[in-house]
């Protein structure tokens, strides 16, 4: 049985350990240098220390490891891993030396092995200390919660980089207390925690290379000990005053960035002459592009992904909008995989046309965030708003039609395109569900198109189709004909040879041009297509037919 690491139980476990590893680093050497009578509870902890030590032992030859980004659950390779880094330090730490070698268990041998200077108490003491060592199980966990989101990762380094400063000022403030490096040598030993303020003080001092000179050391050990404290002091306050200064220069790279982009900027405008109002718009663009998203392009953050995580971005940032489109109800997982990947973002500004009326579209638009005009070509009449999640411009995606409408962002817009060439592609492999979209599709672009029908003063009978052709592309029938001024739209039947009838292929084309993406495989296609003229129609034109 392998432990994973991302296991909860495990989880809790490493904390508990974590609490205990940071009691011993402190309170052992604290024990060992002020030698003060030992608390009840402290025996208590002593004793949990070989427990818990241990088990995390056993625990560790259990639980998976991550090795060049990969999880390994051989138990062989973790627990050679372990064997060749800190396992002598662990099972050095899990031994009860202060219960065995003292009153009580194994008197007669711990007094005998005294007596033969195997175990002096100094030993002893030497041993106690390496479970300070079992402070590197901090390490992996400051790094791992420095990858959170939860603060800045600048600022929790310096926190991180302070309390292993702090950690180490305890030891040396210890080891100080050990050689007895006091204020005034003459004056009766203070109580321990004068002591240890003292020796905290002196360590702190020492270390910042303040060193005010009121505690000195005297002996030759004293001096070496602060000879070591002082190179260490050195190197330990260069190291925070470049972290302070790295973290200050650094607090925040994205405004850092976008600050340069911005003085870039304004050095091209001014030599470009760029008129104010115009100065204006483009900063507000800017300002928006801070305040909402901080400067970042989402397609350049997303490109850096491996494919199955920017997947799951995608589908995290644009499946539910993609799921309240009808035309997709009950499509397939895939379809919807497919369709939420190839997402582009856009971002459109007060007062700008997304499209105007008449233009030849071949884009569907998703709104995540913002609102949108569907307004008449006058830019006056506003005949919808359109807000969060919704959609416009599914018709063009299916027939590469002129636009009904024009449509204005209300305010700052950000939307995903999804353009018909990348639609048609993904449709190839679901040819149930191109079916059924290009059926929704042309239901709401004849009511559409109806809405707007005048009486033209066209012949109907003059309206023929004549230049009627056929195209093969990647499973689908390109249908092409010569287009006829005046007319309002056109309509393409196939012939269904199970029915016996022509059925509708589409009513309401507004080009000279109709893709059957769903055509029969085994039978012949046959084709035929009228003009739509005002509130009638022109003759049907002769009939055509392809073979797949």
């Amino acid at each position: 049985m392998v432990i994973s690491q991302d296991n909860v139980a495990k989880k809790y476990f490493n904390a508990l350990l974590l609490i205990v590893t940071l009691f011993a680093a402190i309170e052992v050497p604290l024990q060992l240098s002020l030698r003060y009578p030992v608390p009840h509870w402290i025996q208590i902890i002593n004793i949990f220390y070989p427990i818990i030590f241990s088990a995390d032992i056993i625990a560790t030859f259990f639980t998976t490891i991550t090795i060049d980004g990969q999880e390994v659950v051989s138990k062989k390779s973790i627990a050679l891993k372990y064997l060749r880094s800190w396992f002598i330090v662990d099972l050095v730490a899990a031994v009860p030396f202060e219960i065995i070698f003292t009153g009580g268990w194994l008197s007669e041998a711990s007094n005998a092995a005294r007596s033969l200077r195997l175990f002096s108490p100094r030993y002893i003491q030497i041993l106690l200390q390496v479970r300070m060592l079992r402070v590197y199980h901090l390490l992996p966990f400051l790094e791992r919660t420095s990858r959170r989101d939860f603060f800045n990762p600048g600022v929790m380094r310096l926190a991180f980089t302070v309390f292993i400063v702090l950690v180490i000022a305890h030891w040396i403030a210890c080891g100080a207390l050990a050689l007895k490096i006091q204020l005034d040598t003459s004056v009766p030993v203070p109580d321990n925690t004068t002591s240890y303020i003292r020796a905290l003080y002196w360590t702190m001092t020492t270390i910042t290379t303040i060193g005010y000179g009121d505690i000195t050391p005297k002996t030759n050990p004293q001096m070496l000990y602060t000879l070591v404290v002082q190179l260490m002091g050195a190197g330990m306050y260069g190291y925070i005053i470049g972290n302070l200064a790295s973290l200050l220069a650094n607090s925040d790279l994205a405004r850092t960035q976008f600050r340069a982009k911005m003085e870039k900027l304004q050095t091209f405008m001014q030599y470009r002459d760029v008129p104010q109002d115009l100065q204006d718009s483009i900063r507000t663009y800017y300002d928006y592009l801070w305040n909402n998203r901080r400067g970042f392009d989402e397609t350049v953050v997303l490109a850096d992904l491996p494919a199955s995580l920017k997947l799951q971005v995608a589908l995290h940032l644009n499946k539910d909008i993609i799921e309240k489109v009808p035309m997709f109800n009950g499509a397939p997982e895939e379809l919807i995989r497919q369709i939420v990947l190839n997402l582009k973002p856009a971002l459109f500004t007060p007062g700008d046309y997304i499209f105007r009326k008449g233009e030849l579209g071949d884009q569907m638009y998703f709104i995540s965030r913002g609102k949108v005009e569907i307004v008449a070509e006058d830019g006056k009449t506003v005949y919808a708003t359109l807000s969060d999640g919704a959609f416009f411009g599914e018709i063009a995606l299916l027939f590469s039609s002129e636009r009904t409408a024009s449509v204005r962002a209300a305010e700052y817009c950000d939307l995903y395109t999804l353009d018909k060439f990348t639609f048609d592609n993904v449709l190839t492999k679901f040819p149930e569900v191109a079916a059924q979209v290009q059926e929704m599709a042309e239901e709401r672009r004849q009511r559409a198109i109806s809405d707007h029908r005048e009486v033209s003063p066209l012949n109907p009978e003059g309206a023929l189709i004549v230049g009627l052709r056929i195209a093969k592309h990647k499973g689908h029938i390109l249908l092409e004909w010569q287009g006829i001024p005046g007319v309002t739209g056109y309509q393409v039947e196939r012939w269904d040879d199970d029915d016996a009838q022509w059925i509708f292929l589409n009513r309401s084309l507004l080009v000279s041009e109709c893709s059957d993406l769903v055509p029969l495989l085994t039978q012949t296609n046959t084709y035929r297509v009228r003009a739509i003229v005002g509130q009638t129609f022109g003759p049907w034109s002769k009939a055509i037919h392809a073979n797949l």
